[in-house]
């Protein structure tokens, strides 16, 4: 076994007792470890932290012995004969250790049984028998897989690091304190290295979904299973990758052993890494069993990326392709959404409504519900204070029922209806007065009175003015025909309107200065709310500039095409309802404070990856873009949802976050996504020089090219290969009117 200073300097040295003891012995090891274990787990930098405090310990590399070159470099390990086992997601390692019989560790040579420098986890090292000890493996030492299949299996640990195999594999060196069994006249000895790793890996170590390979030899062909990755059979996936490193015809004498070893060294990232399945698949070439069972081991030892490689990446997606097995697209219609566990609320309001139309119901109350809880502030992910503030749209054909949304709305506005009247009688008194002491030298006192329902149709001045007067409360626009909006509004006074609108997402100020004193000079924070319901074709009016950034502030909502089909029932609510949901409306409007939900944090940063790489695969700028701001409202929402939920973090809240994240990207792609991404792509072609855009790629191609060119082509400039990614950017052609298609695989450039 070895030892290094830490994973990214010094070089591997013999670790002896001695040096043992020093290790885990060390003050610093100690002090890390401790630092980590106070860590806050929910913080949102914790995985930074604690991925910087590991760096600094020293690490053992228990699988090998010493290293040729110096180096931590699996080609050139000698084997340990040791085998480490790596255990996550242990919430009580004592307990475990506690809970077991201490003679399976004798009795599987154990000698190690250490918890991780995470405080979460086991590392447990092993010796890996050979066949007069295990007589019921193969001669030769067992491979290291085996080895920890056998020692999790009598431990009757189900689940374990299945990748921690090669040579150089490293682990944190820990206190002696986190050691809870350790043997070190076995865990030091000297072991004969030469039988290590000459045989391969055992067949009875294999996973259980694996057959070994004498009962698959004792089948007739016609009762051989076809092996397939993701429906594809392996073979055609081979036969793919020997095209793609000039192999198609096979391989001659002189290079069968070298292209053996590069289709190995490609497939082993797609069958586990498990021998006995590549020794299945692979092409003979002539070699003898022996031979193939030495490259594939050499193979799977060598160090491995943490992807696979580009150009298997390629093969595999041609040949889905070909089998027609292109993944589902990730542009998932909104209407597949089912709607999550809502609170208690959300769930009187939608009671009286076909199922159809709740997840509109519960768009279209964000707005409304964020303006009655107008006091509560909270951070989002990057630490910037932010408000329940909502934009919702609800669109639907004409004569669809878009005005089901005004009798819930009309109770959940109560509250604030009933403090407009109050602001409406002293705006309307200060008017009188001011009417009837026009030519007085004493003016009445303005009492600034702020009614903040005030619909859409409303200038600029006096949206300042309110803005002004309601002190950081939240202002609320419903307007239930947007096309009598677009039509209301002059071009130079909806581009001021429509500033005031994108900075009201984010809270930021607005101002305006004029010498007149009869404009309304003012320069504030915006706090503002906006529902608006119509036609598609009068949202497309209203939303006609994608580049102002508007559209993709708002949460989207699609109410089903009602052509042909019965007219739909809206109950009413019953007394004892309403009441309830105007009691919920007041006891909202009374919420005040900073609300913390670092759980939701998680949350909403688990769905922001999970889209990151939903973009990534399809090559998608658009997906990348609106996947933020459905993140923002996503986690805006689950914090609504924490108020409603009595400011606890529930399952509730977690699903709710989710759902409207979800629901609200899968709109705006669904909606804005070809636009934008027609509109970003031409502007990074214009940035990047076309370097690696897709113009480029099409003016690499031939004048008539197939769908298997295009993947190579993309394959060498580093681009994703998957099959989304593949038909997004042949579909973005075509709509272009750059291609036609000739076939089902093949296309002529226009």
């Amino acid at each position: 076994m070895c030892y290094q200073q830490s994973v990214t300097s010094g070089q591997p040295l013999p670790l002896t007792p001695e040096i043992w003891d020093q290790l885990i012995d060390s003050p610093e090891v100690s002090n890390i470890c401790r630092r980590i274990a106070a860590l806050d787990p929910t913080a949102e930098d914790f995985n930074d932290r604690k991925q910087a405090l590991k760096r600094r310990l020293p690490i053992i590399i228990p699988h090998a012995s010493s290293f040729a070159n110096g180096k931590r470099i699996s080609a050139d390990a000698i084997p340990s004969g040791l085998a480490m086992l790596d255990v996550d997601h242990v919430d009580n390692p004592r307990e475990w250790f506690n809970s077991i019989d201490k003679q399976l560790l004798s009795d599987n040579r154990i000698y190690l049984v250490a918890i991780t420098a995470s405080g979460k986890g086991l590392r447990i090292i092993g010796e890996r028998l050979s066949s007069s000890i295990s007589p019921e493996f193969n001669s030769g030492a067992e491979s290291i897989e085996a080895a920890q299949l056998r020692m999790a299996n009598a431990l009757g640990i189900k689940e374990f690091d299945a990748v921690t195999k090669d040579l150089a594999r490293a682990s944190y060196v820990v206190p002696r304190d986190y050691i809870l069994w350790i043997y070190e006249a076995g865990l030091f000895a000297e072991r004969e290295v030469s039988s290590i790793d000459s045989g391969l890996y055992p067949e009875k170590a294999l996973p259980p979904h694996i057959e070994p390979l004498s009962s698959i030899a004792s089948e007739s062909d016609s009762d051989i299973e076809v092996l397939t990755y993701r429906g594809i059979p392996y073979a055609d996936i081979v036969q793919q990758l020997m095209l793609s490193i000039g192999a198609a015809d096979g391989a001659e004498q002189g290079e069968r052993n070298t292209v053996y070893f590069t289709l190995a060294n490609y497939m082993r990232y797609i069958t586990d890494f498990n021998a006995s399945l590549l020794f299945q698949i692979l092409p003979t070439f002539g070699l003898s069993e022996p031979e193939r069972r030495q490259v594939i081991s050499s193979a799977i030892g060598r160090p491995r990326k943490s992807q696979i490689p580009m150009v298997l990446q390629s093969a595999i997606a041609i040949c889905e392709k070909e089998h027609h097995l292109d993944e589902q697209s990730p542009l998932e219609k909104s209407t597949a959404l089912p709607l999550p566990e809502l609170p208690r609320l959300l769930k009187l309001v939608c009671r009286r409504l076909p199922e159809d139309y709740r997840p509109a119901m519960v768009i279209a109350s964000l707005p409304i519900l964020g303006t009655l809880a107008t006091r509560i502030r909270f951070e989002y992910l990057d630490r910037q204070e932010q408000s329940l503030s909502f934009f919702s749209c609800i669109t639907a054909p004409a004569a669809s029922g878009k005005s089901f949304i005004r009798k819930p709305l009309d109770l959940l506005l109560t509250p604030i209806n009933e403090q407009d009247a109050i602001e409406r009688e002293k705006e309307q008194a200060y008017k009188d007065k001011l009417r009837a002491s026009k030519n007085s030298k004493n003016q009445p006192e303005d009492p600034h009175a702020c009614p903040r329902n005030n619909g859409v149709a409303i200038s600029i001045a006096k949206l300042l003015q309110l803005l002004t007067y309601a002190e950081g409360k939240h202002l609320i626009g419903i307007g239930e025909e947007m096309d009598t909006l677009v039509k209301s509004e002059r071009a130079g006074v909806w581009s001021q309107k429509s500033d005031i609108y994108r900075l009201a997402f984010d809270n930021a100020e607005y101002g305006q200065a004029y010498m007149s004193d009869a404009s309304f000079n003012a320069h504030i924070k915006v706090y503002y709310n906006l529902l608006l319901t119509g036609t598609p074709n009068s949202m497309k009016r209203f939303f006609k500039d994608l580049e102002n950034g508007l559209a993709t502030r708002v949460c989207f909502a699609q109410l089903p095409d009602t052509s042909f089909t019965e007219i739909p029932v809206f109950a009413p609510y019953t007394e004892a309802e309403r009441a309830e949901i105007i009691r919920w409306a007041r006891q909202l409007d009374a919420e005040s404070g900073t609300l913390v939900c670092p759980q939701l944090n998680t949350v909403i940063a688990n769905w922001l990856e999970q889209k990151r790489q939903q973009a990534i695969d399809a090559d998608s700028h658009a997906m990348d873009t609106l996947r933020r701001r459905a993140g923002v409202m996503g986690f805006r929402a689950g914090m609504l949802c924490y108020l409603l939920e009595n400011r606890k973090f529930t399952k509730t809240v977690a699903s709710f976050a989710e759902w409207v994240a979800e629901y609200v990207f899968r709109n705006q792609m669904e909606l804005w996504g070809e636009q934008m991404e027609q509109e970003l792509s031409g502007a990074l072609e214009i940035l990047s020089g076309e370097r690696g855009s897709a113009a480029s790629l099409l003016a690499l191609l031939p004048a008539e090219f197939t769908t298997a060119d295009l993947i190579k082509l993309r394959a060498r400039k580093g681009q994703s290969v998957k099959g989304s990614a593949i038909s997004m950017v042949l579909n973005r052609w075509k709509t272009n009117h750059k291609i036609e298609k000739v076939s089902d695989t093949t296309w002529r450039k226009l």
